[in-house]
């Protein structure tokens, strides 16, 4: 099954097979360049990637934001399955807030930083809201609750750092 061809994203008449680790642009056998750790277009080639960490890219925020949004949505059967297990509740919670983080990190570019930290934490809490938010209004804080949720945010937000 072949894939539809790509174009390189400064020399559009010509097709490649080729994109940037860095940033997922096509890129031409006279645009790419050969790094350490991959084929990258020569913005990203230019860059170090010690300054590069936490710069994104407007697609690689909208990719990071959409999965931020996923982790909410699907975050909240899993949130409410953590609460159903009592025994290693926490092993689950950091184990969730882990892969979430993964999935917000990737959709990002890899990139983390500030912005994917706070997206992680912000949509793993938001999955943690329904079950956490009722008990903390009603005045009735328990830590064995409020717990969980604040191991998968960790997890979550560390991922992204």
């Amino acid at each position: 099954m072949a894939s539809a061809p790509m174009h390189c994203y400064r020399h559009p008449k010509r097709e490649t097979r080729v994109s940037c680790a860095t940033c997922g642009r096509p890129i031409c056998t006279e645009c790419m360049n050969q790094t350490a750790v991959g084929i990258k277009c020569p913005e990203d080639a230019r860059v170090p990637r010690g300054a590069r960490a936490g710069a994104m890219k407007t697609n690689q925020i909208v990719k990071s934001l959409l999965a931020g949004v996923a982790v909410a949505v699907v975050g909240v059967a899993v949130a409410y399955a953590i609460f159903q297990i009592p025994a290693f509740r926490l092993i689950f919670a950091g184990l969730a807030g882990y892969l979430a983080g993964i999935f917000i990190h990737r959709a990002g570019g890899r990139n983390g930083g500030p912005l994917a930290m706070i997206v992680s934490g912000v949509s793993v809490a938001l999955a943690f809201a329904p079950f956490v938010l009722p008990q903390v209004l009603a005045g009735s804080f328990q830590f064995f609750v409020v717990l969980p949720a604040l191991v998968a945010i960790g997890f979550a937000v560390y991922q992204n750092r």
